[in-house]
């Protein structure tokens, strides 16, 4: 027989793959009809992809970006006091301004749209002071285009507040910075405790915990 499913849930076993298809209402009934007598019997399955159903569903916002979108809503709603829904809904006006955007819906807007109203988020919480519950980083597409935020905004890019310029590509001992052309360096921004954690277990490990790294930022 023939229905449409979704692919629920996937979960790898020792030996092979335990696959669970969720089916709808109108179907359940006559699936249960057919396959009743085959429980817990092998049998063999084709699985047909909607190839432009999928692809345009990869386009779509993911649950990791409406989740860093709403978490960033809630931090803004803590701290000026208003309702997460009307913070929602300012924001989106102000983005939509900003933006070459017409108006959308956090259930069905595109990945890249989401993406951008994700930097417009953190960047106005950087402008205003306002204090990040989570790691900024975590759940972007774009980390690059964030550690550049960070940069300019002189915001730790593992936690959000104040920090100071690192240089990744060292200038060198007794030098003068002042003199140097560090154009071409990476760098990232890094508070207090974060620089002193970088120089503690090195670079590696730490962009290995922490999912940063150094990029080429000319202020």
């Amino acid at each position: 027989m023939k229905f449409n499913c979704e692919i629920d849930n996937i979960k790898t076993l020792k030996k092979g793959m335990k696959i669970t298809l969720a089916i709808n209402d109108k179907q359940t009934i006559e699936v249960m009809k057919n396959i009743y007598n085959f429980m817990d019997k092998p049998i063999t399955v084709d699985l047909l992809i909607d190839e432009e159903k999928q692809i345009e569903r990869m386009k779509q916002i993911t649950p990791e970006q409406r989740k860093k979108i709403y978490g960033l809503l809630k931090d803004i709603a803590t701290y000026t006091g208003d309702n997460k829904e009307n913070i929602k809904e300012a924001t989106k006006s102000s983005f939509i301004r900003a933006t070459e955007y017409e108006d959308f819906s956090l259930s069905n807007c595109s990945k890249d749209l989401a993406g951008d109203y994700i930097e417009f988020l953190i960047r106005l919480c950087f402008e205003a002071g306002i204090p990040l519950k989570e790691n900024p980083a975590e759940g972007l597409d774009n980390i690059e285009s964030y550690l550049r935020i960070c940069l300019e905004q002189k915001k730790c890019c593992v936690c959000g507040r104040e920090g100071e310029e690192h240089h990744v590509d060292t200038i060198g001992m007794g030098r003068d910075r002042t003199k140097v052309d560090d154009s071409e360096n990476r760098k990232m921004c890094l508070c207090r405790e974060h620089h002193t954690e970088y120089h503690k277990i090195g670079r590696k490990n730490f962009e290995k915990k922490y999912h940063v790294y150094g990029v080429i930022y000319n202020n």
